[in-house]
């Protein structure tokens, strides 16, 4: 006991700044704040930046700074995302860097959790595991023993679909990978384009899979519009093509994410019955030109085997398929909305 207080003593020098986005988030925004400030891991700066014109938010926002002189409060005007976390980034002065969503949660024990990881295994990021929060259940990630990753192999496990993605929210970073790094304020989507920069930056990534951070799945998340579909693709396209120039290895990797991705397009728009024939059609032309790779590529699974051609030879059949397995989730998950 006596060890374990002094290795957490040590560790609590470091400063954790944690940047906060809040806008229309307001049923959500005390248990989200109550979980930050409430963390076992004390050294903080909670940079909670609020939307201008959000008065229920920022009235919530100014109770808690009010209360918590670790609250730094900052307002700006509704310019999406990417431009709230950069006026968090300017005024952050921790040692290390962390996000959670306005709408979202955590574990008490999550930075401290992070902390540590980073310290005992000498590493620039930290990940851990995720909690699926649904109105009507919750389900969390398998906890596995902790893994050590160079950028390779990190960007290979967040391609093929084995750990964590290219979220801010469920890591820790260092300081130093960010230097030089701000969010593009006119791209979307920008974790993407960020967060595997800074994994390119980091000499080690620890990855432990033990849930810490609540994730609220929303009905009305900008995620599940059909703008979005387009906008995943830009983004995808941008992140594959810097994988693949920076790590050629990953080349197989890159394609089998790339074809996952746009057939899940073609699904997502043929749900919404989109007229958007054009749309539709350049994912089947990019289906259409890596078709020759298809025997060579061993990191393609069946599963994604069987949809390509199903696109290809039966796509109404796709359709059926894909409205069921929905129809089923959504009975068996109630999003929240707000």
């Amino acid at each position: 006991m006596l060890l374990r207080k002094g290795l957490v003593e040590i560790m609590q020098e470091k400063k954790i700044s944690i940047i906060s986005i809040i806008y229309k988030v307001e049923p959500y925004l005390r248990q989200c704040i109550e979980s930050i400030v409430n963390q076992t891991y004390k050294n903080l700066e909670i940079i909670l930046v609020a939307g201008e014109g959000d008065d229920g938010c920022y009235k919530i926002c100014k109770e808690f700074a009010d209360q918590d002189s670790r609250i730094k409060l900052v307002t700006c005007k509704p310019a999406g995302v990417s431009d709230a976390r950069n006026h968090g980034l300017e005024v952050m002065t921790g040692d290390y860097l962390g996000f959670v969503d306005g709408d979202d949660f955590i574990e008490p024990d999550m930075y401290e959790t992070l902390v540590k990881n980073l310290e005992e295994y000498a590493c620039d990021i930290a990940v851990c595991g995720r909690f699926y929060e649904f109105m009507n259940v919750s389900e969390r990630d398998e906890a596995k023993p902790p893994v050590i990753l160079n950028p390779s192999q990190a960007l290979d496990m967040i391609l093929s679909g084995t750990g964590f993605f290219l979220h801010c929210w469920d890591k820790l970073f260092t300081r130093k990978v960010f230097e030089g790094l701000s969010f593009p304020v006119d791209k979307h989507v920008e974790d993407r384009i960020v967060v595997n920069r800074l994994i390119d930056k980091a000499d080690r990534i620890v990855y432990d899979s033990t849930p810490k951070y609540h994730f609220r799945e929303r009905a009305d998340s900008l995620s599940k519009e059909e703008k979005m579909t387009k906008m995943n693709t830009i983004a995808n396209e941008e992140l594959a093509a810097y994988i693949f120039r920076v790590h050629p290895e990953l080349r197989d990797v890159c394609e089998s994410f790339m074809i996952y991705e746009h057939i899940t397009c073609i699904q997502n728009l043929m749900l919404k019955g989109s007229r958007d024939k054009e749309q539709i059609a350049l994912h089947k032309d990019f289906l259409k030109g890596v078709a020759p790779n298809l025997k060579q590529n061993a990191r393609i699974s069946k599963k994604v085997r069987l949809k390509l051609w199903l696109v290809t030879y039966c796509p109404h059949l796709l359709l059926m398929f894909t409205r069921s397995h929905v129809k089923k989730q959504n009975d068996e998950h109630v999003r929240f909305k707000l």
